[in-house]
Parts: structure tokens; sequence; C-alpha cells
């Protein structure tokens, strides 16, 4: 009889601990802690210097988006990740 209480709390104690233990997770805090999933592909000395590499990146059908960075003084231009690679060639091409 004290099976059928004692099992599926059990059960539900193994469950909540493997919930908690997979929300924690975080296999990509580099990125993510930034700025959502958007990842950094050139940081620059000035506002002018990321408007120049947006409208490159545009030009190409890339968006983008441009934040300060953490230092204060420069700038970092940001894509989605499915944008990234073709960001990063398009301006090591250049």
């Amino acid at each position: 009889m004290a099976y059928t209480l004692f099992v599926p709390l059990g059960v539900i104690g193994v469950l909540a601990v493997v919930l908690w233990w997979a929300s924690n997770l975080d296999t990509d805090k580099a990125h993510r802690k930034e700025y959502g999933l958007l990842r950094s592909v050139a940081t620059v000395p000035s506002a002018t210097a990321a408007r120049i590499v947006e409208e490159r990146l545009r030009s190409v059908g890339v968006p983008t988006t441009t934040v300060p960075a953490e230092d204060g003084e420069h700038w970092r231009v940001l894509v989605f990740p499915t944008d990234q690679d073709v960001a990063v060639r398009t301006l090591l091409r250049d």
C-alpha cells in the first residue's frame, strides 16, 4: 500500500530534478548574456564607422543593429546567427 504513495512521489521528484537541471543548461552563455540571439561581427571605434559597416552589410541583405561596446568607447555591430557567416565573409572580403 505504501508503494502506491511513494512511487509516484519519487517519480515526480526525479522529474522535478531533471527539469530543474535542464532549465539551468546554458550552452551558449557567451552570446546570449549580451543581446539575446544577436551576435557581434565587428567592433569599431566610432558611430560613423559602425554606420559604414552597417551599410555594407545591408547592401548584401544582412539586417544589422549597432550598440555601444562594454568599454563605452567603441561600437559593436550585431547580426542574427543565421546571417553571421555571410556578414563575416563580407567584412573580411572588404
